[in-house]
């Protein structure tokens, strides 16, 4: 079918590159190269989950702990039968879509560190072979190749690839949406293709149940969508013109609706809880000067497109990135200028390439709204993938032209300059996110380390034990971390005592069961109030050196900082 002011693809449309890649090596080549990167994506995300980041991070253990509640009781660490919207969690009312993705895994796997990040590894190997899809319908084959290589060694996806946040998913989560209207054959697709009604109800589903996910591809991907949908005008234009491409639009709208319409109206009637977290953190506070919050919005939005995040220190908050690297590679720059150019000359007669413009200007929408000491990497994720693509169109128009000119040495010259910086900075990335990372101090703590060895330790020990006692120091919500370090039975969490403050910005825990931790003792208190008691007890102490004076440690773990480690005593009182 072909729509009404229908324009030319950037590059060659699929059928186009059937006819002009006739040769049977060449498609054997591009197979064989797609399996090589998928292997190599896998290769980078799969292996040593556990130990590159070592640890546990409050915000991952918090997913871990909900989704082990929902999968032995029905209900959430606070007692909400399967949440929807959101789950209190530590307190901030957080997202639910990755907590139910990992219960499957938790109940082949259990609940653990692995079990925990394997599902961001794995949807983060997969989205290179989905965009290479998208890629190769949207601008050919030789595109979608060159994509899938660079996103399977990309920093920001390698390493958001590696731990359990929910913000791991956001750059499949915001792909999602332009892959299911391509596949249904809906713009800004190629126009010779048939709308299929069925693909487009799905379409319109996924793409609201996407939305369920980190907060921020809620902001960007609505946004996207009607960008997409304004500057592809013509084509939808074209489909609302016949029968069939009318059924396709509706069932594509009515999809979104169902899925999408719920949650945007609980942002409607309920934004105080769902949006909880973000309102902590919004930039505009009632009483500043309107025009005062939107330069402030604007800076934040000219900022992500700047050098010093993209190519030299990105995300400077190390919990969240590997400090001293840019969420992409400095090889990239020559490719993503190469890729401007292409698009400035088509922009005109390709709707591929206005779509793939406003996916550019688009990307930092989810990170606008919210403050942070840098531009925050994660929130930035959804709209990421646009720089991929930008640098792939960009490399696959220079291996054309250059072909084309027949310029083999300048090619072969361009290839070997291009990977030796390519391997260069792989390598620098590599060797910092899987070796020298788990040494930073900061990294150290933000993934308490010490605290989750300490558990490993203790928990084939807890039945002879009657009460631990941990403190507090240097870490960010210990009770979570140790329901998951201890694997903690969640039918005892709901019928044993729990004694927790609600009122602050965030929930602190002072005991559950017979887990106790130290924000209102000294662990000298409590072994002089555990004396004075007519009983015997056999007591545990999680502290630092200095903290307690009780004879020998049973053991010790270091300490990120280097100095005052974990000590670990038993004690019989």
């Amino acid at each position: 079918m072909t729509s009404a002011g229908a324009s030319r693809p950037l590059e060659s449309t699929p059928l186009a590159d059937a006819q002009s890649e006739s040769h049977g090596s060449i498609r054997r080549w591009q197979r064989w190269g797609l399996l090589v990167i998928l292997v190599a994506a896998a290769l980078l995300r799969l292996p040593g989950l556990t130990v590159a980041p070592a640890g546990l991070n409050q915000d991952e253990a918090a997913n871990a702990w909900n989704a082990y509640c929902l999968l032995k009781t029905g209900r959430d660490q606070v007692g909400e039968r399967w949440p929807v919207f959101y789950t209190r969690a530590l307190g901030g009312n957080r997202s639910t879509l990755y907590i139910y993705l990992l219960i499957p895994f938790q109940a082949l796997g259990g609940m653990n560190v692995w079990t925990t990040r394997l599902p961001n590894a794995l949807a983060g190997t997969l989205s290179v072979l989905l965009i290479y899809w998208m890629a190769s319908r949207l601008f050919g084959r030789a595109t979608g190749l060159w994509a899938a290589g660079l996103l399977a060694v990309l920093p920001w996806h390698v390493h958001f690839s590696r731990w359990g946040h929910e913000g791991g998913l956001a750059g499949v989560l915001a792909m999602l949406p332009l892959a299911m209207l391509l596949w249904a054959g809906l713009p800004p697709g190629d126009s010779e293709r048939r709308p299929c009604i069925g693909r487009a109800l799905l379409a319109g589903l996924i793409t609201g149940v996407a939305c369920y996910g980190y907060p921020p591809v809620r902001l960007f991907v609505p946004a996207f969508i009607l960008l997409c949908v304004a500057v592809t005008w013509r084509r939808w234009w074209g489909l609302l013109r016949v029968p069939r491409g009318r059924l396709a639009i509706a069932a594509w709208a009515g999809g979104l609706m169902l899925t999408l319409g719920p949650l945007a109206w609980q942002h409607l009637t309920n934004a105080e809880q769902i949006s909880r977290r973000a309102q902590a953190l919004w930039i505009y506070r009632p009483g500043n000067p309107p025009l005062d919050a939107a330069k402030r919005i604007f800076d934040r939005y000219l900022a992500h497109f700047g050098p010093d995040f993209l190519f030299e220190n990105g995300d400077h908050y190390p919990g969240v990135w590997s400090s001293g690297f840019g969420v992409l590679h400095g090889f990239m720059l020559p490719l993503l200028f190469l890729g401007l150019i292409r698009l400035a000359m088509r922009i005109r007669d390709s709707a591929e390439a206005r779509a793939l413009l406003v996916w550019l200007l688009t990307y930092p929408v989810g990170d606008c709204l919210t403050g942070h000491l840098s531009v925050h990497a994660v929130r930035a994720a959804p709209g990421m993938a646009a720089f991929v693509l930008l640098a792939a169109v960009g490399a696959a128009h220079a291996w054309r032209v250059l072909c084309q000119w027949r310029l083999f040495v300048t090619l072969l010259s361009c290839c070997v300059a291009l990977g030796y910086l390519a391997a260069a900075e792989n390598f620098r990335f590599l060797r910092h996110e899987f070796v020298v990372r788990n040494r930073e101090i900061t990294v150290g703590q933000l993934f308490h380390i010490d605290l989750m060895a300490a558990c490993t330790w203790l928990k084939p020990r807890l039945e002879d034990v009657d009460a631990v006692y941990f403190t507090v120091g240097d870490f960010h919500h210990p009770y979570i971390l140790t329901a998951v370090g201890l694997e903690h039975d969640p039918h005892r969490w709901f019928s044993e005592i729990r004694e927790v403050d609600l009122g602050g910005q965030w929930d602190r825990y002072r005991r559950y069961g017979k887990y106790h931790f130290l924000f209102d003792e000294s662990p000298a208190e409590v072994v002089q109030r555990l004396s004075e008691n007519a009983r015997k007890e056999r007591v545990v102490f999680v502290v630092r050196e200095g903290e307690l004076d009780v004879g020998p440690p049973a053991c010790v773990f270091p300490n990120a900082r280097g100095r005052e480690p974990l000590m670990v005593y038993e004690v019989q009182l």
